[in-house]
Parts: structure tokens; sequence; C-alpha cells
């Protein structure tokens, strides 16, 4: 059964949005579109299926009412129903691209990539020269392990004088992980030049800099991101995760920081900063303090119960981190994807008092 947080993440790449009181209709005819939507809110999946086919009926050249057709079908579990929407939605509207983007969504949601390559299939085949449809193939190929059919198909839709935002992205994760990162460059900086502050662009051409540590040249497409994002947190978030991960620590502290500032301030935010303090061993007093925060959020994380446990053994309080180890392994169960690595730092931090208690116990030198 599909949530309604997915539904309406579907519905909201389309505009796609509930009227106040959808029940009441000032005209003569009623907004069957915004009833079906409000079913789907509701989880009665049948009346929003009837509510969108009327609508169908009332305008059938909106391809974006197929796509309710076929969350409704997907709610009720009807699989093949729902697929059948999914082609009739992009063939109704081949050229719309939020319509592409909310198929892509949904089958990457299902993890039915085989049934996006029959869809784009059948699309090509009736619009050969479609960009949208080359890079939706494109996608559902490389997804599908078929890295070479995808990257001629993607070639093929960058080509296009029109050629989306996709196109390119995907593309660059190729050449990416083939090693080719002066051909992704490329292809992004070419699709910057007619979307200078598009967010994913740039936040995809920082991470092909980072690949050949251009650090200046990555830190200012991502600053150029950050500056052009709706959701500066999040965005900030993302920029400090790629620099984490290629051991880029301090960079990934400041972006955290960023973070912060914008809010608000989610736990695991707070945790993800207070940790990377914490391996590179600075502003300790100021990570406990980030996550002592976690902790009042949710005491009962062992995530968060590690991190306060590392950054208490960081300044040397062995046996105040033991007690906090104890505590997470209790919650952790034996079969948990945490408890051999929870067991690991309780063996550090019993070693490391012990080797405390050692040094205490030697005689001075008179």
């Amino acid at each position: 059964m599909k949530t309604a947080s997915h539904l309406f993440g579907c519905l909201a790449l389309l505009g796609l949005f509930v009227i106040e009181d959808p029940f009441y209709c000032s005209g003569p005819t009623p907004d069957h579109r915004s009833l079906a939507i409000t079913y789907l809110e509701q989880g009665r999946h049948q009346q929003a299926l009837t509510a969108a086919n009327r609508a169908i009926r009332q305008d059938r050249k909106d391809g974006s009412l197929h796509l309710i057709v076929a969350l409704a079908h997907l709610g009720k579990n009807e699989t093949k129903d729902a697929f059948a929407a999914l082609e009739q939605a992009v063939l109704t509207e081949p050229d719309n691209p939020q319509i592409h983007t909310t198929l892509r969504q949904i089958f990457l949601k299902e993890e039915r990539f085989d049934r996006a390559r029959d869809i784009f299939s059948s699309l090509l085949r009736q619009k050969p020269d479609s960009g949208l449809a080359q890079a939706g193939l494109g996608w559902a190929y490389m997804n599908l392990g078929d890295e070479e059919e995808a990257l001629q198909l993607l070639e093929q839709a960058v080509a296009h004088a029109d050629s989306n935002i996709f196109a390119h992205i995907q593309l660059s994760h190729i050449y990416t992980r083939h090693e080719r990162i002066e051909e992704a460059i490329q292809v992004l900086q070419n699709a910057l030049k007619k979307n200078r502050h598009n967010q994913q662009l740039l936040l995809t051409l920082g991470e092909c800099l980072l690949e050949q540590d251009r650090l200046k040249e990555a830190d200012h497409s991502f600053e150029k991101a950050l500056r052009s994002s709706a959701t500066r947190a999040a965005t900030a978030i993302r920029i400090a995760q790629l620099y984490y991960a290629r051991d880029l620590r301090r960079k990934a502290i400041e972006y955290y920081e960023q973070a912060v500032d914008y809010g608000p301030h989610a736990p695991l935010l707070l945790n993800n900063l207070a940790w990377t303090y914490a391996e590179e061993g600075i502003e300790l007093d100021h990570a406990l303090q980030l996550s002592l925060q976690t902790l009042k959020a949710d005491a009962d994380n062992v995530v968060y119960l590690d991190t306060y446990a590392e950054l208490l053994y960081k300044k040397g309080q062995y046996d105040r981190a033991i007690i906090l180890m104890r505590q997470a392994l209790e919650l952790e169960h034996e079969d948990g994807a945490h408890y051999q690595y929870l067991q690991e730092q309780m063996q550090k931090f019993r070693l490391a008092l012990q080797e405390e208690g050692s040094l205490s116990s030697r005689p001075t030198t008179p």
C-alpha cells in the first residue's frame, strides 16, 4: 500500500493541489480533478479512481489525469492497471517534461525499470526524435545495468537543441562511472549555458570537479548552487555530504554549520555535525552540546548515543563513554545493524580506561 506522502510527492511534481473545499462547487460542473486528489489524500482509492475517470471524460487531453488514475490503482495494489494508466499519461502529453519526471519517480519507487523501458520504448517508436523519450529510455536502461544502450540514448538526448537538464545529468553520471570526468564536466557546463542557476546541474558539476581535486572550482559551483536554492538547509547538507565522502571534513563542517544556520535543527543534521567534529578532534565542547540536543530529541537512538560517547572518549572521559555505550548495546539487538560496531566501540573505550589506570598506577620517578 502506498503512503499518502508518496502519492502527494508525485502529484506535487505536476503542480496538482487540493482545493480548500473540493466538495463544494459554485459552478455547473463538479471539479472531479480536485475531488480525486482529495480522495487520494484520504486513502479512498476507489473514489479517487471514479472521480479521475470522470475528469478524463471532461478533458481527454490532460495527461496528468491519467497519472492520478495510476496513483489510485497503485493505492489499490493494482499494478497492471497502474502501469497502463502511466503509459496513457505519457502518450497523451508526450512533450510534457513534468509528466516524464513524475513517471520516473513512480517507477523508481516501484523499482520497475523494466516497465519504464517498455513505456518509453513505445513512446520513442511514436516520436523517434523525442529527446524526453530518449532520456527516459536511457535512464531505464541505466537502471537495468545496460550502460552501453543508456549511453547511446542519452548522448542522442543531449544533442537535441531543446535537450533537457535530466539527460545531461544522467549522461554525466555514466561518464563519471567510466572515469570520463572531463567529458562529464563538459556536458554539465554545456547545460549550464542555458540554465545558469540550475541547482542540480551546479551540484553535479561540483561533485565532478571534486573527483578531479579541483577544489576551488568545486566550491564555487557549490556556492552558486546554494545561492540558487529554495531549500538552502537541504542543499548545504548535500554539499557537506559530498565533501565528507571525499574525506574533506573541514569543508563538510563548514557546510553543515551553514545548514544549522538556515534551520530547522533536525537531530540527524546535528548528529552528523557533532560526529564530524569528533573525527577531526576539534570544537569538542561545541560538538557535545550539539550531540546533547539530539539525545533530548531521541534518547534511545543508538547512533546518537554513539556520537555522544565518542565525544566523551575524545575528551578523555572514558568511564562516562562506557556507561553510554552500555546503554546503546542494551538498546541494539544482537542481530542489529550497529551491534558489532558498538561492541568494537565498547572495547576501544575499555582499553583506553585500562591504559589510563595503568599509567596512573605506575610509580613516579624520584
